[in-house]
């Protein structure tokens, strides 16, 4: 084990550069105002410190050191770098005015940009010039922005009764209770998962609170039948886990039913056959290397772009004369289209040295690439998604167990997929066949 005061040579998360420090044992990556102790032989060459620029150490704090082998740290990192690098850019010369504000909303979010204004030193003049900008273009794309139509109808909160109240706390604590087991466990179970739960009992509360209701014993059936018209069924689905713990703490006889979620038909939710060369067509005439390799990842081995933003250049290797790719828990052979775009994206693709495996394929955030390749395309993802998986089985790919360990596809989509066809592909054999199968290998019949 390495000792703490141990001088070593380090890669800046900023720069790129190489500087001299102290060992952190953190197992993070640093730049030379996040590492601790002194550096020895000053700061690199390329340091952003070093340049002719009056917020360059400012922006430099904006991008703290990170957990390396955590994709998600890594993909947050380079959102963080790209952004400091925007700004520097833009404010070389003059502040950054409300088009330039405007195009780094669209580019990489409200919250991202905030985010690094946040981190920020206090008494930064670039903190008070970007806060009073982006917050002028903020209020302005807020009014200008229509509402969306799938949107959730809001109501005005509503104080709820004694007797919800006491239920939506009770609901709150137990999913807590649940992600601290989940946790202890080993499953990933998110914050988010619980904040949610909660507002959707609370949600629910005040429609029955908008009904006239005060008990819980006046809940019926038909209220929450109600509450699904209202709203849709994967809300209704929430209410109902609702309603079932709030049976086993209260005197209540009505027992409800969970509403169905009807899926569409799976021929419906894929795209005809003949939109497919067009989609490949125009992904093909893409500019866009980034874009082209997303999109084909998607159209043709059934990607979605949140899991391709992931990828990184350890995921792709050489093997022969073919390029292969690791999209979830074995190596997938790529295609000569797909591998010709990854070669302009990234030519010693497949050849990586072990110290840049960790680096990210894609530079684009994961919202921008996804905006950029829903554009491209011209059809919406999730169908074509389905298509593309529908079309390995149609290739004689047909072992759901294969599909699911090379291309991540979850076992329900695949079932889903399948039902498309006019033949079976994976129901089990009759167990009559299999039991004369069985006695046929034993040397028990001969017939």
């Amino acid at each position: 084990m390495q000792k703490p005061n141990r001088l070593i040579s380090r890669t800046c998360n900023a720069c790129g550069d190489v500087f001299i420090a102290p060992t952190q044992g953190d197992g993070r990556r640093h730049n030379c105002l996040t590492v601790k102790g002194e550096l020895c032989a000053g700061l690199p060459d390329v340091c952003w410190q070093r340049r002719d620029h009056r917020f360059a150490r400012d922006v430099l704090y904006t991008v703290p050191s990170y957990i390396q082998k955590s994709h998600k740290s890594v993909t947050a990192h380079h959102k963080r770098v790209r952004i400091a690098q925007d700004i520097l850019n833009q404010t070389a010369t003059c502040n950054i005015d409300e088009l330039n504000a405007d195009r780094l909303f669209t580019e990489f979010g409200r919250s991202a940009i905030f985010a690094f204004i946040d981190r920020l030193p206090v008494d930064s003049a670039l903190r008070t010039d970007l806060t009073s900008v982006f917050t002028q273009v903020g209020l302005r794309r807020d009014k200008e922005a229509a509402p969306s139509p799938n949107r959730r109808r809001k109501w005005a909160a509503t104080a709820l009764p004694p007797d919800f109240e006491q239920a939506v706390q009770l609901y709150v604590e137990k999913s807590a209770r649940v992600k601290q087991t989940k946790i202890q466990r080993g499953h990933r179970y998110s914050e988010l998962t619980v904040k949610r739960r909660g507002a959707e009992a609370r949600y629910f509360c005040e429609f029955l609170v908008r009904q006239g209701l005060q008990f819980w014993p006046e809940v019926s059936q038909h209220h929450l039948d109600m509450y699904v018209d209202e709203n849709n069924r994967g809300t209704g689905g929430n209410a109902f886990t609702f309603l079932q713990f709030v049976r086993q703490n209260n005197r209540m006889t009505q027992k409800f039913v969970r509403p169905k979620t009807r899926l569409k038909p799976p021929a419906e939710a894929m795209l005809d056959s003949d939109a497919v060369p067009g989609v490949l067509r125009r992904i093909v005439a893409c500019p866009d290397a980034q874009v082209a390799v997303a999109a084909l990842f998607l159209a043709l081995f059934g990607q979605r772009v949140a899991s391709s933003a992931e990828l990184c250049l350890g995921n792709f290797r050489e093997r022969g004369e073919k390029l292969e790719a690791m999209f979830a828990e074995e190596w997938t052979p790529l295609d000569v289209l797909t591998t010709r775009f990854l070669r302009k994206l990234n030519p010693s693709i497949g050849v990586t040295p072990p110290e840049q495996a960790d680096g990210l394929l894609f530079t684009y955030s994961q919202r921008k690439l996804r905006h950029d390749v829903a554009k491209i395309v011209a059809v919406p993802l999730k169908p074509l998604r389905m298509t593309a998986i529908a079309n390995i089985i149609r290739s004689g790919v047909t072992d759901r167990g294969a599909i699911s360990r090379i291309l991540g596809v979850s076992m329900p989509a695949l079932a889903y997929i399948e039902k498309a066809f006019q033949w079976d592909l994976q129901m089990t054999v009759d167990s009559e066949i299999v039991k004369a199968r069985n006695e046929v290998i034993r040397g028990e019949r001969t017939e």
